[in-house]
This record gives structure tokens, C-alpha cells and sequence, in this order.
């Protein structure tokens, strides 16, 4: 197997880690829209003027709650979109050096000619494509990581809005 070979299959097997076809974006878990139109529905059925006392008080209590819940998953369903966004993005971005990096070192080694020395001459045109997959790499490895820790708090915050219970008198209590 020659150098350039060689890179081309480690090359392949980076390429092979960011996937295939076209990342997913936010958009199928942002359903704020949904949730702010839910929101602003409770709204509008605040109880107002005409329905007044003590029923009317604990139903507006548990209405707004219910209301500051939606608002508050609608908030967390954009930040969860914006983190997802932001991981097809580095997908794409890798994929994109990934290639950049491949052209650059194939085009390299067009432009030496066959011979004796041909192997030593590809040697640092090998080793410097190697170095830049391996930044490319660990780069996007890093950006996931943090992008998944990310989520992953947002997973606690969805959970907080979940551990909370509607009292009978109106409003939430959180436990």
C-alpha cells in the first residue's frame, strides 16, 4: 500500500464517522410556534371581569401557571432546534474540510512525478493531510461534545417543567 493510499483510508474511515446524506435540522423538534399559540389561547381564556370569586381566582392562577409552562417549554423547544442546527452544522462543516483536505492532497501528489523518490516526496504531503484530518476530527469531536452536554441540560430543564404538580386550589407546586 502506498503513503497515498494509505491516506485515502484513513481519510474514507474519518469521512465515514460524520455519516451520509444530509444532517437533520432543528426545525422538526422546535415546536414553539405550536406552544406559543397555546400559550396565547390560555390567555385568552383568563377569566377577566366577567367571571369573578374564588373559583374564578384559582382558575386564572392555574391558567397563567399553565400559560408560564407553555411559554417556558416553547423556550426550551428553540434552544434544543438552535443546539441541533448547530450540530448539523458541524457535520457539515467537517464534511466540507474533510473534502477540501482530500482534493488538497490528491492534487499534491498529481503534481509528483512517478519514480524512485515518489513515496519519500508524498511523505509530507501525507503527513500534513493526516494532521489537518485529525484536526478537522478531534475540532467537530469537540464542538458534538459540548453541543450534546448542552442538550443534555436541556433535558433536566424539560424534566423540571415536568416534576410540577397543579394544586386543587389553583397554581403549581413544585416539587
Amino acid at each position: 500500500m502506498s503513503v497515498l493510499d494509505a491516506f485515502l483510508s484513513t481519510w474514507s474511515n474519518a469521512k465515514a464517522t460524520f455519516g451520509e446524506g444530509s444532517p437533520l435540522t432543528g426545525d422538526r423538534y422546535d415546536g414553539s410556534s405550536q406552544l406559543r399559540q397555546l400559550q396565547g389561547n390560555l390567555e385568552a381564556a383568563a377569566p377577566g371581569s366577567r367571571w369573578t370569586g374564588a373559583a374564578a381566582d384559582a382558575y386564572g392562577t392555574a391558567n397563567a401557571d399553565h400559560g408560564k409552562v407553555l411559554g417556558q417549554l416553547a423556550g426550551l423547544d428553540q434552544r434544543l432546534g438552535a443546539q441541533i442546527d448547530q450540530s448539523s452544522q458541524v457535520v457539515a462543516t467537517g464534511r466540507n474540510d474533510l473534502d477540501a483536505v482530500r482534493k488538497w492532497v490528491v492534487d499534491a501528489a498529481a503534481a509528483v512525478p512517478n519514480g524512485a523518490n515518489r513515496e519519500q516526496t508524498l511523505m509530507p504531503i501525507v503527513s500534513r493531510g493526516l494532521s489537518q484530518v485529525t484536526d478537522i476530527v478531534s475540532k467537530s469531536n469537540e464542538d458534538l461534545v459540548q453541543i450534546g452536554a448542552t442538550i443534555s441540560a436541556l433535558g433536566s430543564e424539560y424534566a423540571a417543567l415536568g416534576d410540577q404538580k397543579v394544586n386543587i386550589s389553583g397554581g403549581f407546586d413544585h416539587e
